[in-house]
C-alpha cells in the first residue's frame, strides 16, 4: 500500500483552507492532519502533527510564510513546503527558494496541480523547473551588483556634485546652473564633466537618465 502523505495546510483565509481541505480528503494518498492561520501555529502545529508536506501562503498576519518556513525546517521537522501564494515578485520566490522550500505555486492553480506537487514534494522533488530557478539567481545577482554600483556611485559624489545633479535633471543650461549655485559657468561645466563619467555616461541625458536608474535623483 501507498503510504498516505500527512498534509498541512497554512493560511489565515479560513474559508480557502477550509475548501482545500475538503477537496484533499477526496484522495485517498492524502490526510490533512492540521490547519494553521499565523507563522506561530504553523510552527507549534507542525511540531505536534509532524506532517510531510506543508502547503504555505506567503502572507500571514504575524509575519511571512517564507519566515513560518525557516522557523519549521530550522526545528528538524522533516518536511517539505510548498509556498500557496496569490501573486509575488521575484524577490520573494527566491527568498522562500532559499529558506528551503520545495515549490511555489499560485492558489489560482487547479486542484489537480497543487495534488500533484504534494505527491513530488513528499518524494522529495524540487518543484521549481532548474532554468527559472537560475533565472532567479542571476536576476538576483544582476540587482546585487546594480545596487553595489549605486552605492559606489553615490560615495563617490560630493554634495556639491548632487546639486549639480539634481539640477542637470531640469530644463537648466549651465549658465543658469551656475547662476542658481553661486558659481561660475567654466566650474559648472567641469562638475557636469565628472559626473558624467562617474555615472559612466557619455552626455548629460544619459547621465541623468543612469542616475535616476540607480534611485540618485
Amino acid at each position: 500500500m501507498t503510504e498516505t502523505i500527512r498534509v498541512m495546510i497554512v493560511d489565515d483565509h479560513a474559508s480557502f483552507a477550509e475548501s482545500l481541505q475538503e477537496v484533499l480528503r477526496r484522495y485517498t494518498d492524502l490526510e490533512v492532519v492540521a490547519t494553521a492561520g499565523t507563522v506561530a501555529d504553523a510552527v507549534k502545529l507542525a511540531r505536534e502533527t509532524r506532517p510531510r508536506v506543508i502547503l504555505m501562503d506567503q502572507r500571514l498576519p504575524d509575519g511571512s510564510g517564507t519566515t513560518a518556513a525557516t522557523q519549521v525546517l530550522a526545528s528538524g521537522i522533516d518536511a517539505s513546503i510548498v509556498m500557496l501564494t496569490g501573486g509575488g515578485g521575484d524577490d520573494e520566490m527566491l527568498d522562500a527558494v532559499q529558506a528551503g522550500v520545495s515549490g511555489y505555486l499560485l492558489k489560482t492553480g487547479r486542484i489537480a496541480e497543487i495534488v500533484e506537487a504534494i505527491r513530488r514534494a513528499a518524494a522529495g522533488e524540487l518543484l521549481i523547473p532548474a532554468s527559472v530557478l537560475s533565472d532567479l539567481l542571476r536576476r538576483a545577482r544582476e540587482r546585487t551588483r546594480k545596487s553595489a554600483d549605486r552605492a559606489n556611485v553615490a560615495e563617490s559624489l560630493t554634495p556639491r556634485e548632487r546639486d549639480v545633479l539634481r539640477r542637470m535633471a531640469t530644463p537648466e543650461d549651465a549658465g543658469a546652473i551656475a547662476e542658481s549655485l553661486g558659481i561660475s559657468r567654466h566650474t559648472v561645466r567641469g562638475y557636469m564633466q565628472t559626473i558624467i563619467e562617474k555615472l559612466g555616461a557619455h552626455s548629460r541625458l544619459e547621465a541623468v537618465l543612469r542616475a535616476q536608474e540607480m534611485g540618485l535623483l
